[in-house]
């Protein structure tokens, strides 16, 4: 997992902000699930006999760790509720999560055995067998994929998407049974009013990043993000590669809070949209001088001059020398 995902891991562990994250998603902002009724429990699965692309080998026990899962108790009921974050497409993502709601079963499944062969409480042949009772029941699993990216999901959204059916002309296809990825896209979303907490402001911010005139405007119009946490500002600072929001952050902080610290991030972001672009335009100043220095150095070589000489008077490098005689041979050839 890289830094991005790791911040917005560490972020959503939080039981209000998780509680928050599903509640918008999967009842319009409705409070069904409530902070007091998760439990964190994230924990290692392990595959005995896993195969995955890259360094590991066959046969090799493999971990596998969940970014955020939770224990739901409800009514008596148990569910699991767990979370994957990308900051980019996975084209194998309806499987991924499949494979890790197939490993908490399993899991589930195991606890069931054990405890089953311990009483030794098998009724029929059938139970014995399975070792399961014919009662026994395993809580369900649902996993919520959060892309944070800045490109727009072009990978699978079902399993289905993954296969290949071919010609299909016996319908074959139909039996197929799809597993769907329970995906949310941040950058696709413009309604985020469902969310109550900072979730709301960070989305926001997110869903607008390159639009930095829309950011600005944001900040002007919307007091709410005057007050933004520290687990906010950190999250944002990673997110939008500007360190100096964090650094930076004693300097944006909201003295007249007394219960935990409060930063205005409508003026730390209106600073940072006014370095961005007074670097944007520092950095065209830059291309265009070196451009104009490459220019010069051409003209010196069409008229002869030895390429010490142009070296010495233009300072622009062997390297540049190089590229221009052999953009020169590529049009002798064409």
């Amino acid at each position: 997992m890289g830094r991005i995902n790791n911040v917005f891991s560490h972020y959503f562990q939080n039981p209000e902000r998780f509680a928050d994250l599903f509640n918008g998603i999967c009842f319009r902002g409705e409070k069904a699930i409530r902070a007091e009724e998760l439990t964190p429990s994230s924990e290692v699965y392990y595959q005995p006999e896993a195969q995955k692309s890259g360094t590991e080998e066959k046969g090799k026990r493999v971990e596998r760790v969940r970014d955020v899962k939770m224990a739901l108790r409800t009514g008596g009921a148990l569910r699991i509720l767990a979370l994957e974050n990308q900051d980019k497409t996975d084209y194998a993502m309806p499987f991924r999560c499949m494979q890790y709601d197939t490993m908490e079963y399993s899991r589930q499944l195991e606890e069931l055995r054990r405890k089953n062969k311990e009483e030794n409480a098998f009724e029929t042949a059938s139970e014995r067998l399975c070792m399961l009772k014919k009662a026994d029941r395993i809580f369900p699993v649902y996993t919520l994929c959060l892309y944070h990216g800045e490109e727009i999901w072009d990978g699978p959204r079902t399993l289905k998407d993954m296969m290949e059916f071919g010609c299909d002309e016996d319908g074959m296809s139909r039996f197929f049974k799809d597993y769907p990825l329970f995906l949310y896209c941040i950058n696709e979303e413009n309604d985020f009013q469902v969310f109550h907490q900072e979730i709301r402001s960070l989305f926001r911010i997110l869903r607008y990043r390159k639009d930095k005139n829309r950011l600005k405007q944001m900040m002007e119009n919307n007091p709410e993000y005057c007050h933004i946490s520290a687990d906010t500002l950190e999250v944002l600072s990673v997110m939008m590669n500007a360190p100096k929001l964090w650094d930076k952050r004693r300097m944006y902080q909201n003295m007249n809070v007394e219960t935990e610290e409060e930063y205005d991030m409508c003026q730390a972001l209106k600073e940072w949209l006014e370095e961005e672009r007074v670097m944007g335009r520092e950095e065209g100043r830059e291309e265009g001088a070196f451009s104009k220095t490459i220019q010069i150095a051409e003209n010196m070589l069409r008229k002869g001059m030895a390429d010490t000489d142009v070296l010495a008077l233009t300072e622009c490098g062997e390297a540049v020398i190089e590229e221009i005689r052999m953009r020169w041979a590529a049009k002798t050839v064409q």
